[in-house]
């Protein structure tokens, strides 16, 4: 699946095909879930820490996530700028556009073209192409029915990729 974010003026193709780790690991030179896993973590607490700070009591569902994140967006991503978790994102957003277009930049010099990264945009897209491509379509629609109308991102424009990508592989 393809999905198109903004990052900054910037429209950025990003391919969850599984290319993308492939490409992370040959160009930064380790699985990228070893560097996934402490960002997981890490959101995780602060997650958490909002929906203790809601004052939410008994049960929690997604809406009620959904209602103490509104606004809050900074704060799942200054623990991320603070334990310098900016790299992992930068450099799975390039080897995500890296599987949607084989053309792209090396990392630095490709990141050199953004005067801003806006990690609540980023993050969230990530998550959205990650959780698809590494989940069961089983799973997925588990995790659609849990969430109800809740959306897990609003993508500018999103496509499926094409067979191409899959016979590539």
């Amino acid at each position: 699946m393809e999905k198109v974010i903004n990052i900054g003026d910037k429209s950025v193709t990003l391919n969850n095909c599984v290319a993308w780790t492939m490409e992370y690991r040959d160009q930064f030179g380790k699985d990228p879930l070893e560097a996934l896993m402490p960002l997981a973590t890490s959101l995780i607490e602060a997650l958490t820490s909002i929906v203790n700070e809601s004052g939410i009591n008994g049960e929690i569902n997604i809406k009620d996530i959904s209602s103490a994140l509104e606004g809050r967006a900074f704060d799942i991503t200054l623990p991320m700028m603070q334990l310098g978790f900016v790299d992992t994102v930068v450099n799975v957003t390039w080897a995500m556009a890296k599987a949607a277009n084989e053309g792209i930049a090396p990392p630095k010099q490709w990141a050199r073209q953004f005067d801003e990264f806006p990690l609540d945009v980023v993050v969230p897209a990530l998550g959205e192409l990650m959780l698809r491509g590494f989940s069961s379509s089983k799973n997925l629609n588990r995790l659609r029915n849990l969430a109800g109308n809740i959306k897990m991102t609003q993508p500018l424009h999103s496509t499926q990729s094409s067979s191409q990508d899959s016979s590539e592989a």
